[in-house]
């Protein structure tokens, strides 16, 4: 195996044209049927973790779901490592909230949850969260939040609703501190608060950040001397697929000229010990 891709959304789901359109991604080279979507990754030799999330920016396709990414995994175990769930913190009831992620946990294919601060307009640190982020630590279940900024509504009339301050990678500061047995990991770099994002990483002994959403060369200079040095023990690969194309993103990684042993604590090791997977 030459990876494990933690940040992986179906592209036989819940696909945002605006965000193709964004990372200029042609339709055409999207797999479109799950057959294909797991062949890639069996091609490649990268397991993914799935994320159940659907954006809220995709009104008319079928929707993504928990049961779906479950069902993917079930189904195809040489290309999926596990799931990502995700939750619904807006108006539904919160003990249900609470019921649905104690059920999620028990279950073996989650791997961990994800969260999309700025889509789901909450802050991660607002204390009325907190019994939510009690049972995830109790669980040992990682939890994933997107930081900085977003495709979803990129370049529309008022972004689509979408603010991006729910996204800031200090809301994970005071999250860290106050759930510090929780593994925390930032998605993406965290541009244009890519200093903070680093901060808080090095700080903070249980937050990660993954390199998804660009292509290795065009992540952040700063971003790429840390992951070289001090933070290469706390970066994840991952590709934002099906936005980013796996195969360039892996081309890509290798155009960083990073040392072996970075190079494979960050495309495999480092998943491995945040996740718990089982080693191939």
């Amino acid at each position: 195996m030459r990876a494990i891709d933690v940040h992986v959304h179906p592209s036989s789901r819940g696909l945002d044209r605006d965000a193709c359109a964004y990372f200029t991604r042609e339709l055409s080279e999207v797999p479109s049927t799950e057959d294909q979507f797991a062949e890639l990754f069996v091609k490649q030799q990268v397991k993914a973790l799935l994320i159940g999330w659907h954006p809220s920016t995709v009104k008319e396709e079928t929707r993504n779901s928990n049961d779906y990414v479950i069902d993917l995994v079930a189904r195809y175990p040489d290309a999926f490592a596990g799931v990502l769930a995700s939750l619904d913190v807006g108006p539904e009831s919160f003990v249900e909230i609470l019921k649905q992620a104690e059920a999620l946990s028990r279950n073996p294919r989650v791997k961990g949850f994800k969260f999309h601060p700025p889509d789901q307009n909450f802050y991660p640190n607002d204390r009325k969260y907190y019994a939510l982020w009690e049972l995830l630590a109790a669980a040992r279940k990682p939890v994933m939040f997107h930081t900085g900024f977003t495709v979803l509504g990129a370049n529309q009339e008022g972004g689509k609703g979408i603010g991006l301050d729910c996204g800031r990678p200090i809301h994970l500061d005071t999250l860290a501190r106050d759930f510090p047995q929780m593994k925390i990991i930032a998605a993406h770099p965290g541009w244009p608060w890519q200093e903070e994002l680093i901060g808080i990483v090095t700080h903070k002994k249980n937050v990660y950040v993954d390199t998804s959403g660009y292509l290795a060369e065009q992540l952040p200079e700063l971003f790429q001397r840390a992951i070289r040095g001090r933070l290469q023990d706390k970066a994840l690969f991952g590709t934002d697929f099906p936005y980013i194309d796996l195969e360039q993103a892996l081309i890509s990684f290798e155009k960083l000229g990073l040392k072996d042993a970075v190079k494979e604590k960050i495309l495999l090791a480092n998943a491995h010990n945040v996740f718990g997977l089982t080693q191939e």
